[in-house]
């Protein structure tokens, strides 16, 4: 996808859009812990080092990959 049609995706779909800066939200899965009890609790933190900084969908966004582009 090109940057422009990536930036506009993230706009219309991302959870952590927010007039062009990230909310930060993410998620922790443990996933030893899934795969000893077939559960796992999921954590939501926030990505202090993206927070409140200008969205960088462009250059590569973990959460933007796992969540919206799926």
């Amino acid at each position: 996808m090109d940057k422009k049609k990536l930036r506009r995706k993230a706009q219309l779909e991302c959870a952590n859009w927010n007039t062009g800066y990230c909310l930060g939200c993410d998620f922790n899965i443990d996933k030893g812990y899934l795969k000893k009890n077939n559960w796992v609790p999921v954590f939501q933190y926030l990505d202090s080092e993206k927070a409140g900084k200008p969205c960088v969908v462009e250059e590569g966004c973990k959460y933007f990959d796992r969540f919206v582009v799926q």
